[in-house]
C-alpha cells in the first residue's frame, strides 16, 4: 500500500482507495496510449513486411504490459503453496496481490516514454528488469525508492540506444518522420522552434516517444487527476513553472526578443516536461510525503532538467531528473517534517522558488548564449508537418 504522511485532525474519512485512484489514473495514462495508436494507424506508414505503424504501436503497449506483470506472477507464485488458506482462497491471494501490485500501469507508462522503433524484445527485457528490480526486489509496491518506468527509460537509453528510433528498422519513413531516428527531445532547440508550427506540436502531430507528443491531451490529464486528487497539482505546476520562467530567460538573454515567451512554451511542450510532470514527478510513493517536500521534490529535478538539457550533449534530462530526486525522497521528509509550520511552508518554497528560477535563468543566458547553438542546426532537413 502507499506510504502516506499522517497529518494532525481533524480527519475526514474518504470514500476513496488506492485501488480506486490508481484505476483513475490508469484510464488516463491508457487515454494517451489510445491517441498514439490512433495517431500511427492514421500518419504512420508500413515497414518492410507491410505492418503498419499503428500495429506496433499495439503491440509495444501489449508487450510492454504484460512483461511488467510476469515478474509479479513468479513472485508471488510461493502464495499457491500456503497451507494456512484453502485453495479457493490461495488463488484469491495471489491474484489480489497481482492485482494491487500496479506493475500493469508502470508497464504501460514506459511503454509511452519509449519511440515507436525498438525491438519487441527489447521492450519485453525493459520491461521485466523494471519491474524485478526496481518493484519486487524493494519489497512490492509502497516500498520503492526509484519510478520503475523512469528506470525502464532510462536502461533502455544505455542499453539499447541505437533502436530508440521514432520510425521502424527498415521502414519507409512517413511524412513528417524525424531523419535519423531522432526523436523530437534530440533535436536543437532553434530546430525545433523552426520546423513545427506551433500548433502541431501542441496536438502532437509528430513523432518522437509514443505517448510524450500529445501536450494537449496531457494538460487535460492533469487537470482531471488534480481536480480528483489524485495527484498534487503542486507537483507538476512547479516543476512546469520552472523550466519555463528559467528558459523564459533565457532566449531574453539568448536575444530572442518578442519570441521568447513563445518558444519558452515550446521549451516546455517538447520532450517529456508535460509528461513527466503529470504522470512520473506525481508518483506518490517515490516522492515526498508533504506538500513543501514534494515542491522541493520538483524544483530539484527542473534543476536538474535545466542543467542537462542545456549544459551537456544529452538533450532530454527529465528521466535523469526524477531518478536524481527520487534518491533525495528520504533526506527531504527527513529535514522537513515537524520543522517548519505548514503556514510558513508554503513561503519558504516559493521564495527559494522564485530566487532559484531567477538565478538558473539569469546565468544561462549570460553564460549559454542560445544563438551559439544555430551552428548546431544540420540534424534535419525533412521536419515538414
Amino acid at each position: 500500500m502507499i506510504k502516506y504522511s499522517i497529518e494532525k485532525a481533524p480527519h475526514v474519512r474518504s470514500k476513496d482507495t488506492t485501488f480506486r485512484k490508481m484505476m483513475e489514473f490508469l484510464i488516463c495514462v491508457a487515454a494517451i496510449y489510445l491517441a498514439a495508436v490512433i495517431f500511427y494507424f492514421v500518419k504512420g506508414g508500413i515497414n518492410y513486411d507491410n505492418v503498419t505503424y499503428g500495429m506496433y504501436a499495439i503491440q509495444n503497449g501489449l508487450i510492454g504490459v504484460a512483461f511488467s506483470v510476469i515478474p509479479d506472477f513468479l513472485f508471488n507464485i510461493r502464495m499457491l503453496f500456503n497451507k494456512h488458506l484453502s485453495p479457493k482462497e490461495r488463488w484469491k491471494m495471489y491474484f489480489y496481490k497481482i492485482g494491487h501490485s500496479y506493475s500493469y500501469v508502470s508497464g504501460l507508462l514506459l511503454v509511452l516514454l519509449l519511440p515507436i522503433g525498438p525491438e519487441w524484445w527489447e521492450i519485453a527485457v525493459t520491461a521485466f528488469i523494471s519491474t524485478f528490480v526496481m518493484k519486487l526486489l524493494f519489497g512490492g509496491f509502497g516500498s520503492n525508492i526509484f519510478n520503475p518506468a523512469i528506470f525502464g527509460r532510462v536502461f533502455a537509453q544505455i542499453c539499447f540506444a541505437s533502436d530508440l528510433t521514432t520510425y521502424l528498422p527498415g521502414a519507409s519513413k512517413p511524412n513528417g518522420v524525424i531523419s535519423a531516428g531522432a526523436s523530437i527531445t534530440s533535436m536543437p532547440m532553434t530546430e525545433i522552434n523552426s520546423n513545427l508550427s506551433f500548433f502541431n506540436m501542441f496536438l502532437g502531430n509528430y513523432y518522437g516517444s509514443l505517448g510524450e507528443t500529445f501536450a494537449f491531451l496531457i494538460i487535460i490529464a492533469g487537470i482531471y487527476l488534480s481536480i480528483r486528487k489524485i495527484i498534487d497539482y503542486r507537483t507538476s505546476l512547479t516543476f512546469v513553472g520552472a523550466i519555463f520562467l528559467a528558459a523564459l530567460l533565457v532566449y531574453l538573454f539568448g536575444g530572442y526578443g518578442a519570441n521568447s515567451f513563445e518558444f519558452a512554451v515550446r521549451f516546455v511542450m517538447q520532450g517529456g516536461v508535460l509528461f513527466g510532470a503529470v504522470f512520473c514527478l506525481t508518483d506518490p510513493v517515490t516522492t515526498p510525503t508533504s506538500r513543501s517536500g514534494r515542491m522541493i521534490f520538483a524544483l530539484g529535478a527542473a534543476i536538474v532538467t535545466l542543467a542537462i538539457r542545456l549544459y551537456t550533449n544529452n538533450p532530454e534530462g527529465v528521466a535523469y531528473s526524477i531518478l536524481l530526486m527520487n534518491a533525495f525522497t528520504p533526506l527531504i521528509d527527513k529535514v522537513l517534517v515537524g520543522r517548519t509550520s505548514e503556514v510558513r511552508k508554503p513561503a519558504i518554497i516559493l521564495g527559494c522558488l522564485t530566487v532559484t528560477v531567477l538565478a538558473i535563468g539569469l546565468s544561462f543566458g549570460i553564460t549559454h548564449p542560445l544563438t551559439q547553438t544555430t551552428a548546431l542546426v544540420s540534424v534535419l532537413k525533412e521536419v515538414r508537418i
